[in-house]
This record gives structure tokens, C-alpha cells and sequence, in this order.
């Protein structure tokens, strides 16, 4: 993911990713007489981890996601919730089956994602369809998903955006039921018209964005289908958009969904869910966002006396921090004065910056400890064509890191070729560490 406030004229301050981020540290080599640092994840150095595994590759620390997990589902101990991992952050399978261990429930937004979490196991209790362009062949599928325990077919809840979109769920569930199946559990994602994210294109809370209904119209379509046989109004959901590092637009979105919750209660219609998506920002390289423990214990306060079991959707704020992406210098060039540090990593493997001008601080993984490096300005270039790849402008390099392998806070799945691309290389490695 990606740190996203008009970077190309952002100034940022150097700081050291190492220095903040959980499970990656500073560490001697292990060779004997050598005064030489690296990067470790884990226990594990990442200089090795590149020479075993080649680059550009991406590393994961397991106990960094753990522990972001396990920090969240602390902070909601005094309400009943299930945390549902967007499964669109990172689909790597390793990832998900560690999550899926810890009892994540999971978030996805197409079928290729329910495939997914079908191949590993997953039970479709622990499973939130949520996207505003769902299929007719994607909801079919959603109703007749079966993995793991319990055996019985579909999810746990579908999170339906528009009118139009609910009079095809209802289609099909109409069949599905004259075919012997259940009536499928539906919630309303409102537009709370909050305005949030750190970038445009991640903000998703407002009224002139695609995402969610107005409220008005959300609640004639629950007052119109409150009896219908084919479909059961389970919950209400919001997400206001990504990168967020205010704790104040998310409580004024749950407010706002709790006054909802209230008014369809006095209406007859008592929801079970309150699903209040995800959003949650992460630090890049100043930013001071609050702690995923201090945001749900703030998430809780508001949900617990509505007596609903809350719903969260994590993605950035659980796998951000825990992975980084591994590329080797190619080599360094030199245009007009302006020197580029071209490496074998391309926008297919980090997307990030050419997307929305992210900011991604770069860092090599070694460094002579004691010494003062000499640094001097330069411009990071991917090595696979596009105008739009230098990332971390205007900032400093070691000069003798020619060759050397610079590595880069991952904060994201690994990217697809854009269908321009005139080139191609093999897809990156993943590692699990």
C-alpha cells in the first residue's frame, strides 16, 4: 500500500523503516570479524533471503501479521466481532492460511478472491462478499460456496451497494431457494458522506463517490423487503475509504451507522451486523496514526451498546508493516545532472507509486556499522518501462551501493502487468518468514 499526499511535492523527512517497523531490525551479519549490518526479519537476513531467492522478491514476517492481528482482537475483547481480512490488500495463499489459523474471518470483492479462500478451506461463515460490481455468476457462486466446517452452503453475509444489484441477488436467491436452499443474508453498505483517505482515489466515504447508498434510499429497501422469502436483512455496513490516520472521520461514520441501526430497530427490523469496513493508516514515514488497539477500543465504545456483533475489514493496517519488497541494483545513471538508480523491479511488482504518486522510502539492507555513509540525491527507476515508476524522489543513497540490494516497505499484494506493458518478467517470489 502506499503513503499518498501529493508525494512529487511532499517533503519527507529520512527516516529508517528498520527503525519503527515490528520484527525488522538491525543486526550483525553472524560472520565472524566482519563489522558489517543487515537488515533481519525476524531472525532472518534479508541480504540472504535475496541471494537464495533471487529478486525482486517479497518477504513477510509472520509474527508482524500475528501480532497486528492479535493487537486488534485485544482492543475488541468486550464485544462480539469477527475481524474479516480484505483479502483484496493480499492474496498470497500462505498469508491467508495463517490468518485463517488465527480465526480471521475474510472480505472479498470478487470470485477469484472466494475461489481463494475455497481452496485453503475457509467456511463460508467467516466469509463478507462486499464491491460495488458483483456478477451474476460471482453471487451464484457465493450462494453455493461450501469449504470446511460447517458443511452448509453460501456465507455469512452479502454487502450489496445499489438497487439494482439487490434486485439481481434476489433473482438468484429466488432460485436458489425453489432449489432447496436458504434465503441468503444481506446487508446495505451506506454512504455516510464522510470525507477521508489520504488520497483521492482511496476515498470512499463521501456522496459523490460510487461506493454505498444514500440513507434515504437504503432504508425504503429495508423497508420494503423486510418480509421477503427470499433474502433476510442481516446488517448495515460503511467504509469510509483507506489510509485514514484520524481517529475522527471513523467515529463519525459509526455514529452515523448507529443511528441507523437505531432507526430500523424502532421499525421492526433488528440487524444483527454492524460492519465497519476497514480504513486504518500506517506510517510510511512521518505520519503519527493511531494504534490498531486505540482505533477498536475507540470502534468498540460506539458498537457495544447497540448489542450487534461488529464486523471489521483490516487489509493495510494488518499486512502493511509486515512485508517489504527486495530488489537488486541494476545499475546507477546519470541524465542532465539527475542521477537514477535503476533496479529489477518494475510496476508490476509494486504498482503503489505510478497509481497514486506513493511515497515508499527505499533502504539498502546492509551497512558497515560505524560508518557514516556518503549520500547523495537521486531518483529510484524501475527497470521495466513506464514514465510514471521513480519512487522516493529527491532523497539520499549511499554512493557505493551499486549492486547492492535495496529494499522497500512492501504495503501491498504484489502487483499484474499493465495490459501496455511492452515487457515482462517472472512473477515475483513471496516468502513467508
Amino acid at each position: 500500500m502506499s503513503a499518498i499526499h501529493s508525494v512529487a511535492k511532499e517533503k519527507h523527512s529520512h527516516v529508517d523503516p528498520a527503525e519503527f517497523t515490528p520484527h525488522f531490525a538491525w543486526k550483525r551479519s553472524g560472520k565472524r570479524g566482519t563489522a558489517e549490518l543487515q537488515v533481519h526479519c525476524e531472525d532472518t537476513s534479508i541480504a540472504r533471503v535475496a541471494e537464495r531467492y533471487g529478486t525482486p522478491a517479497y518477504l513477510y514476517s509472520a509474527a508482524a501479521l500475528t501480532d497486528a492481528f492479535r493487537n486488534l482482537q485485544r482492543g475488541l475483547s468486550k464485544v462480539p466481532h469477527t475481524i474479516c481480512f480484505a483479502v483484496k490488500s493480499n492474496g498470497n495463499l500462505s498469508i491467508l492460511r495463517l490468518l485463517a489459523r488465527q480465526g480471521s474471518g475474510f472480505d472479498v470483492v470478487s470470485g477469484g478472491e472466494l475461489a481463494q479462500l475455497q481452496h485453503i478451506g475457509v467456511p463460508g461463515n467467516r466469509i463478507v462478499f462486499s464491491g460495488v460490481g458483483k456478477t451474476r455468476e460471482e453471487i451464484r457462486s457465493a450462494m453455493q460456496y461450501r469449504a470446511g466446517r460447517p458443511t452448509k452452503k453460501g456465507i455469512l453475509l452479502f454487502n450489496i451497494e445499489s438497487e439494482a444489484e439487490l434486485d439481481m441477488l434476489l433473482q438468484e436467491s429466488e432460485r436458489h431457494v425453489s432449489r432447496g436452499g436458504e434465503p441468503c443474508a444481506v446487508s446495505i453498505r451506506i454512504n455516510p458522506d464522510v470525507q477521508a483517505g489520504g488520497h483521492p482515489h482511496i476515498s470512499t466515504g463521501h456522496h459523490q463517490h460510487k461506493f454505498g447508498m444514500d440513507w434515504e434510499q437504503a432504508r425504503k429497501l429495508y423497508l420494503a423487503h423486510r418480509n421477503s422469502r427470499f433474502m433476510a436483512w442481516r446488517g448495515i455496513s460503511a467504509h469510509i475509504g483507506s489510509q485514514i490516520v484520524s481517529l475522527d472521520p471513523f467515529r463519525r461514520a459509526q455514529r452515523r451507522l448507529a443511528s441507523c441501526v437505531g432507526e430500523l430497530r424502532r421499525a421492526g427490523i433488528a440487524l444483527q451486523y454492524l460492519d465497519i469496513g476497514g480504513g486504518l493508516g500506517i506510517r510510511y514515514s512521518g505520519e503519527r496514526p493511531p494504534s490498531p488497539q486505540a482505533y477498536a477500543e475507540m470502534v468498540a465504545r460506539i458498537a457495544g451498546p447497540l448489542g450487534v456483533h461488529l464486523l471489521l475489514e483490516p487489509g493495510r493496517s494488518l499486512i502493511a508493516a509486515a512485508g517489504i519488497l527486495l530488489t537488486r541494483v541494476i545499475h546507477i545513471k546519470e541524465n542532465r545532472g539527475k542521477k537514477f538508480v535503476v533496479v529489477d523491479a518494475g510496476m508490476n511488482d509494486l504498482i503503489r507509486p505510478s497509481l497514486y504518486d506513493a511515497f515508499h522510502r527505499i533502504q539498502p539492507v546492509s551497512r558497515r556499522a560505524g560508518r557514516q555513509a556518503h549520500l547523495e540525491p537521486f531518483r529510484l527507476a524501475f527497470g521495466l518501462r513506464t514514465g510514471r515508476d521513480e519512487i522516493d524522489r529527491g532523497h539520499a543513497v549511499d554512493s557505493s551501493a551499486r549492486q547492492r540490494i535495496p529494499a522497500m516497505p512492501a504495503r501491498s499484494q504484489p502487483g499484474s502487468p499493465p495490459a501496455h506493458s511492452g515487457r515482462f518478467r517472472l512473477r515475483s517470489r513471496s516468502r513467508l518468514t
